[in-house]
């Protein structure tokens, strides 16, 4: 049986230092050599997961942007890219300036992502921004004005800041019915994620047109926190590592090693060896 493995990156495929390990790059090589399907399902851009992957022979499209964008990296192009609708943009926007906060909008530009910020004082934020200013695929531009003409189509909305700050606004944004939002604490700081992007995309959606695509009769999922739920309820099978959030513990079929154990990388190329057989 064709099988689809995928995984989550940020707590899941990547250690805490958010680096792939030596060790899972060799055993995911050595499982992809051995014909193993394999790909990610992940929030990050392909800016970012290009540059991860680099001397791993990553054939097959990867979901990015918690499923915004289905991406090809041997190309170098987006296979499907979801916009959210003008007026929903406009509706998110408004939610923002009801509460005062201000995002980082993005926009694909074809060879890259135009990245739009209005805030130099969220510190969050602007860190986020600092370790990424210079990524090649990336380009931030900071306007002073917070407001949508409906000229250009925006594909993500994303803030970072305090639980508590975020949390009314996402009661906000997620009763807007033509948007789809997903709200969980970062993996590496005390900061929560509002992400936000077209109705019904999600990386469950994605990763199931992934699988038509390579035409897999099966997909095993991996994953750490809230945003993979809808991944693993669309999985024929689907592991939490061990430092994964307990929701996603209690809907996995099991719960394996943790992302510093090399666990996904160790799990994925002894059950396809083993299937293989």
């Amino acid at each position: 049986m064709n099988t689809l493995y995928i995984t989550d990156l940020d707590g899941t495929f990547l250690n805490s230092k958010a680096e792939l390990s030596d060790d899972t790059k060799r055993i995911i090589s050595e499982a992809i050599s051995a014909g193993s399907t394999f790909t990610v399902a992940t929030a990050r851009t392909f800016a970012t997961v290009r540059k991860m992957f680099e001397g791993i022979a990553l054939r097959l499209p990867v979901v990015l942007m918690n499923g915004v964008m289905i991406y090809d990296i041997t190309s170098e192009r987006a296979v499907t890219c979801h916009s959210i609708g003008r007026e929903s943009t406009r509706k998110v926007f408004e939610a923002y300036k009801k509460h005062g906060i201000f995002p980082l909008i993005y926009r694909y530009k074809k060879t890259f992502l135009e990245i739009e910020y209005y805030d130099k004082n969220n510190p969050y934020q602007m860190k986020y921004i600092g370790n990424r200013h210079e990524a090649e695929g990336k380009k931030f531009i900071y306007s002073p004005t917070f407001d949508y003409e409906g000229k250009e189509e925006v594909i993500y909305i994303v803030t970072l800041d305090r639980y508590e700050k975020l949390l009314p606004l996402y009661n906000d944004i997620k009763e807007i019915n033509d948007v789809s939002c997903v709200f969980y604490r970062d993996n590496y700081t005390d900061c929560y994620f509002l992400e936000i992007f077209a109705k019904d995309v999600s990386k469950a959606s994605s990763m199931l047109e992934v699988k038509n695509m390579v035409g897999a009769e099966k997909v095993v999922s991996f994953g750490d926190n809230l945003n993979d739920i809808e991944m693993f309820k669309a999985s024929d099978e689907a592991y939490a590592v061990s430092n994964a959030c307990e929701e996603l513990k209690e809907i996995a079929t099991g719960v394996i090693g943790s992302n510093d154990e090399d666990s996904v990388a160790r799990y994925i190329l002894t059950h396809f060896t083993e299937n293989k057989q």
